[in-house]
């Protein structure tokens, strides 16, 4: 699989190439037409050329989202000033990213500064090894569960919804192809909204990658646990734990975490309620009940996108160059 995606992606990005190379040949041949009659010109014309063609790849670059741990931080205790000094830099780089991310309450954007500034105030006091040991396991303890634990509550709802209209399309008497199929819109449907939601600023290639490790995951241990648990729920989680960029993905830990989290006692149920009578009226303890649809403000992040347009690409450039300088000012 790992060639085939190799393959793949050699095959998308050789016309881009080959077309960049045209455009580098033709610019060059311009300049050097140009040069013979003014220099100036010429060198003004190259920087120019230079600029247009450097500015699509930096824009959306602007798009992708930072770049994931290669290692787990080191265990209490362990690991030398420079491992956890690089732990430490990379946080404050986490912490900028999900500080710009807008669907988040005010009450996480203030823990998240809090933390940023923590952070800060430590690497400007020409800390210890221990020093940086304790503020990172503040960050991870503090900021980014907190932002963990909103994220599942807020758009709990809305994938609660998607499992119940799972739920009640197969028990409408589905044939076997047609019950996978609207398991597979609902599980890969699931990862997609989380993702949005988690992480905005993000190229569509990683949304994908995070879609389909996240929902095939979901899948296999769902059918491992003989349907104990909802894949639709347990994708919500699995996006969560794959948003963290200060771990690297580590399938069988993220699995751990998430279900850790899917079977707290505020988590959602995971299977459908017993005793529900067809239609909006449920019967739960010999009492009926009718079923009421609250819409949440939160519905409105939940509407169909098309991924980035060209006017988002570039007006991402200004905040990639923003949080660039930021991230070298304040965690260098």
């Amino acid at each position: 699989m790992y060639h085939l995606q190799q393959a793949a992606r050699r095959e998308r990005r050789a016309p881009i190439f080959w077309w960049l190379i045209v455009m580098a040949a033709t610019g060059g041949a311009l300049v050097v037409m140009v040069y013979d009659h003014s220099r100036l010109v010429a060198y003004f014309l190259a920087i120019l050329l230079a600029a247009a063609w450097a500015a699509p790849l930096v824009a959306m670059q602007s798009l992708a989202a930072p770049p994931r741990a290669k290692k787990p931080a080191p265990e209490p205790g362990a690991g030398t000033y420079g491992d956890w000094k690089d732990q430490a830099r990379l946080l404050g780089r986490v912490l900028l990213y999900f500080g710009d991310n807008p669907n988040l309450s005010a009450d996480v954007h203030r823990s998240l500064r809090e933390a940023r500034a923590d952070l800060r105030d430590t690497l400007n006091a020409h800390p210890l090894r221990d020093d940086l040991e304790r503020v990172c396991r503040r960050v991870r303890e503090g900021a980014i569960r907190s932002m963990k634990d909103w994220l599942s509550r807020e758009y709990r709802h809305d994938i609660r919804e998607l499992a119940n209209e799972y739920e009640q399309a197969a028990a409408a008497g589905m044939d076997a192809d047609q019950r996978l199929l609207a398991l597979q819109r609902a599980v890969e449907k699931a990862a997609a909204m989380m993702s949005r939601n988690c992480m905005p600023r993000m190229l569509e290639r990683q949304r994908l990658a995070c879609a389909v490790d996240c929902a095939w995951l979901a899948v296999q241990a769902a059918v491992e646990r003989n349907g104990q648990i909802s894949p639709v729920d347990l994708a919500e989680m699995l996006v969560i734990e794959w948003s963290d960029f200060s771990e690297p993905w580590q399938p069988a830990r993220a699995l751990q975490l998430a279900l850790e989290r899917l079977a707290r006692p505020d988590a959602p149920a995971s299977v459908p309620a017993p005793h529900e009578a067809p239609g909006n009226v449920v019967t739960r303890n010999g009492k009926r009940y009718r079923r009421v649809r609250v819409r949440h403000k939160h519905r409105r992040h939940s509407r169909r996108s098309r991924g980035p347009s060209l006017v988002d690409v570039f007006l991402s450039f200004g905040q990639w160059v923003r949080y660039s300088i930021r991230a070298w000012m304040l965690y260098r």
